[in-house]
């Protein structure tokens, strides 16, 4: 198996609803992930989360991540995807890609 690069592409924050769940003004972007910053998963098999990561993004990575890094394509169609965190007023955007190693 090989390693998958993670790049960060997009951070957001869904004011609107963040503020009808009764967040306050200063509730703002996720606190863990900056746009452009990179990781690369480590080993066991190169699957496994890359250190500094957020546990609850790589719940929505880790699936994509064993499929790229295993040689396949994810949902059977591409050879790098574009994955969400699960976080719903915060979520982080988050391109997955196969490294030739």
């Amino acid at each position: 198996m090989g390693k998958c690069k993670i790049t960060v592409l997009k951070t957001c924050l869904m004011k609107e609803i963040a503020q009808k769940m009764g967040k306050k003004s200063g509730f703002s972007e996720c606190p863990v992930f900056k746009e452009n910053q990179t990781f690369i998963t480590k080993e066991p098999f190169g699957t496994a989360m890359p250190e500094n990561f957020c546990h609850v993004a790589w719940l929505s990575l880790e699936t994509p991540v064993n499929v790229l890094a295993g040689g396949g394509k994810y949902l059977g169609l591409e050879e790098k995807t574009v994955v969400s965190c699960m976080d719903g007023l915060r979520p982080v955007l988050f391109l997955v890609e196969p490294l030739d190693e």
